[in-house]
């Protein structure tokens, strides 16, 4: 299969992956900062009180859920573009920024010459280069996070799984041939194979075992249950527990799917 251009669009639409600095940003950080516990605990403080967290964890959550869009983007260079980008800490500013009044976090690139993407078989090469990033950009953060809030740092891997997949559908709808779309599937399978030690931790997250449950929003049809709680709960928003919460008795979530059905009929009738 040929490999493609990147699709900075689709980095920078879906991603929030950009190549300069966003004008509007509340609040501006360095990647290598991030490992600066003074740093990231204003960081977290700051975003806490944008996202209305009740406390600091909440934010350590939602900041972990952030890096899916940059995880999506490595993965979909990695499978199918013949060019690379750099996503170590020392390239990266993270800035905040207000979209629809939600705080988001952009990833702007300092430098982002691509460079060719390695030849040969890409099986060789994609283990080594996704669980480098892992390894050495995204695991010193999760450490340094869980290790401010005082979460178990597998509570904040488990926030990227599941986002992952929605950005990489989001993605395979964007792509020209069935080929293409097989490739970034499989090749994001594999990853659920890769060793843990890219991690730290004694499990892959991406090893999930999915939990399935009814899909309120589509009837017939199921969802997996999130591998670990997001606390949105915990935010000053009419949130409450997540429907695919794990946390959620079997009651608990029959009583959140009665619900979230009556609003899409009540919705539907306006």
């Amino acid at each position: 299969m040929q490999r493609l251009a990147i699709d900075y669009q689709f980095l920078e639409q879906h991603c929030h992956v950009v190549r300069s600095f966003r004008e509007q940003a509340i609040y501006t950080v360095e990647g290598q900062e991030l490992l600066d516990r003074q740093q990231i605990e204003q960081f977290l403080t700051l975003y806490q009180s944008e996202i209305k967290g009740l406390d600091i964890q909440v934010a350590a959550t939602y900041f972990a859920a952030s890096w899916r869009v940059l995880c999506t983007a490595l993965h979909y260079m990695a499978s199918l573009t013949s060019s690379q980008l750099n996503f170590r800490l020392d390239n990266l500013t993270l800035q905040i920024v207000r979209v629809q009044q939600f705080p988001t976090i952009f990833f702007v690139l300092r430098d982002h010459t691509e460079s060719a993407s390695p030849e040969g078989e890409a099986s060789v090469w994609q283990e080594q280069r996704l669980g480098s990033f892992y390894q050495e950009t995204l695991r010193p953060v999760m450490e340094t996070v869980a290790g401010v809030s005082k979460l178990p740092v597998t509570q904040l891997w488990g926030q990227l799984p599941l986002g992952i997949v929605y950005y990489i559908k989001q993605l395979a709808n964007r792509l020209d041939t069935a080929e293409q779309r097989e490739r970034l599937w499989a090749d994001h399978e594999s990853v659920k194979e890769m060793s843990a030690e890219w991690f730290g931790v004694k499990r892959n997250p991406f090893a999930l075992k999915e939990i399935m449950v009814d899909n309120p929003y589509t009837p017939g049809e199921m969802m997996p249950l999130k591998p670990t709680c997001c606390l949105a709960y915990r935010t000053k928003t009419d949130l409450g527990y997540c429907y695919t919460c794990p946390k959620l008795t079997k009651q608990q979530r029959e009583e959140k799917r009665s619900q979230l059905m009556q609003k899409q009929m009540e919705s539907s009738k306006k």
